[in-house]
């Protein structure tokens, strides 16, 4: 994306829908991205969130991915300056490998599209993508547009999963938890309290 506004494209996102060459089924929900963006360094990170869809008494899992930005300038002399360029690079030593990030496009205020690039030696290149909402909820025709644009980057849509954002605001903050503290909490009725308990 050209004339990239990084700090505007900071702070909380959800994530309305999901690819990743890797997967083949929807296995995700309440999925959530917080960015923030170090002067200090020039690292961007990403703290997110999500459940097992299947969970039944929906979990939260947490985890953070750390970019670094690899040049301020506009490579392009013709085109309009930019402050940042919307393409970072993952800082984290456990992956051997190139493993890129694009902000394929947003307008900041409601939605956003990026893409993952991973490419290691002997190993087929793996893509993902997110597409992403201030709001829970994205119109199905903003959806449409952000979905077109990563055809060109050959990915099958047929595997790009909506993300369920709805009752996401009780979950279960760890597996330490009492798990029939998180059911009453949670309003569950007396057939899932019971359904659960058994699974347990």
């Amino acid at each position: 994306m050209r004339n990239f506004n990084l700090e505007a494209m900071m702070g909380c996102w959800h994530v309305v829908q999901y690819y990743a060459s890797t997967e083949e089924l929807p296995e995700y929900a309440c999925m959530k991205s917080h960015f923030g963006f170090s002067t200090a360094d020039k690292h961007i990170t990403m703290n997110f969130s999500f459940i097992f869809a299947e969970d039944p008494l929906r979990e939260k899992l947490q985890g953070n991915i750390t970019w670094m930005i690899p040049s301020f300038e506009n490579p392009d002399p013709m085109a309009p300056s930019i402050e940042t360029p919307a393409h970072w690079i993952h800082t984290e030593h456990i992956y051997k490998g190139i493993y890129n990030t694009y902000v394929i496009d947003t307008d900041y205020t409601s939605w956003a599209l990026i893409m993952h690039c991973a490419e290691k030696e002997k190993h087929p290149r793996y893509l993902s993508a997110l597409l992403l909402s201030r709001q829970p909820t994205l119109g199905e025709n903003y959806i449409t547009y952000l979905r077109e644009k990563l055809i060109p980057y050959h990915i099958d849509l047929s595997f790009m999963f909506p993300i369920n954002q709805s009752s996401c605001d009780h979950l279960m903050e760890s597996s330490n938890d009492d798990p029939l503290a998180y059911i009453v909490n949670g309003r569950k009725t007396e057939k899932e309290m019971f359904k659960v308990i058994n699974q347990a």
